[in-house]
């Protein structure tokens, strides 16, 4: 049985001057089962990245604050609404719709709530935790999906060059090993650039580690087989330099890249970019 269940995103605004934001949570209120729960962000690494001259205990102070606020109001819903496996009378659905329309009520305050959403589901529960995932955790938001934003920001500087008709996807190597790359340059059917986006802006070493070596892996093999062009760039985005040991796992990589021979840039060196494609 699907459940009618409101729902919000919580974000964090500490400058009301810029309007910027971060998500931060997720309410959700299913008044027909006496469901009342929430999620909040435990990590402050996304806030300190994102608002690098915040004081992080600002945040850490409202959201205690908030969260105790949110306790209280579930305290008071389960207790309103004891018995969970028995249809909610009228009168506890209008208490969880009014409370829940005051929490999310619009406020100047740091904390801070999107607009209101319903969603069906037959377990609010597990849907809380799959909204808190993709708004606030960004689970969409794999190595592979981050790699995708650099292709299209790369493809897009190329087209502007006009100089994108010159490349296409390839697969370099053989039956026995091979890699598919998104922008290879051919003449008469073989390989004279490529230029692959890579993702290295992991907030955790050993991810950034595990992604970078098995592309360094696989320009080794690749170049054992002769299957790489002599002009090979590859295009990254950089974790963030505070991260001491995300940034040394980083600069490991590229370094092994660049014995290989391979040319790395950022993503957001257009003019590099197109020197290269051009050449």
């Amino acid at each position: 049985m699907k459940y009618a269940c409101q729902y919000a995103i919580v974000r964090f605004l500490p400058y009301a001057e810029t309007g910027e934001f971060a998500n931060v949570g997720i309410v959700l209120t299913c008044p027909q089962t006496g469901y009342f729960d929430f999620k909040l962000l435990t990590r402050v690494r996304r806030i300190s990245a994102f608002f690098e001259e915040l004081d992080i205990s600002i945040f850490r102070g409202v959201k205690a604050s908030f969260s105790a606020e949110l306790d209280r109001v579930k305290t008071m819903l389960t207790a309103a609404h004891t018995n969970d496996k028995e249809p909610a009378t009228p009168t506890n659905k209008a208490l969880f719709n009014h409370l829940f329309a005051e929490i999310v009520r619009p406020r100047e305050a740091m904390i801070r709530f999107d607009d209101p959403r319903v969603i069906l589901t037959d377990n609010p529960s597990d849907k809380l935790n799959e909204l808190f995932e993709h708004y606030v955790a960004r689970s969409f938001a794999t190595k592979q999906y981050q790699e995708q934003l650099i292709e299209r920001h790369v493809s897009q500087a190329l087209k502007q060059a006009d100089l994108m008709k010159l490349y296409a996807p390839a697969v370099l190597g053989n039956s026995a090993y091979h890699v598919r790359f998104p922008l290879v340059k051919t003449l008469n059917e073989k390989a004279q650039k490529v230029i692959k986006p890579l993702h290295l802006a992991q907030d955790d070493p050993t991810s950034l580690y595990d992604h970078g070596w098995e592309w360094v892996g696989k320009i080794r093999k690749l170049k054992r087989g002769h299957f790489l062009p002599n002009a090979v760039l590859f295009t990254v985005n950089r974790p963030n330099i505070e991260s001491t040991e995300c940034y040394a796992a980083f600069a490991e990589i590229m370094d092994e890249m660049k014995n290989q021979n391979v040319k790395v840039i950022s993503y957001d060196d257009t003019e590099e970019l197109i020197k290269f494609a051009h050449e």
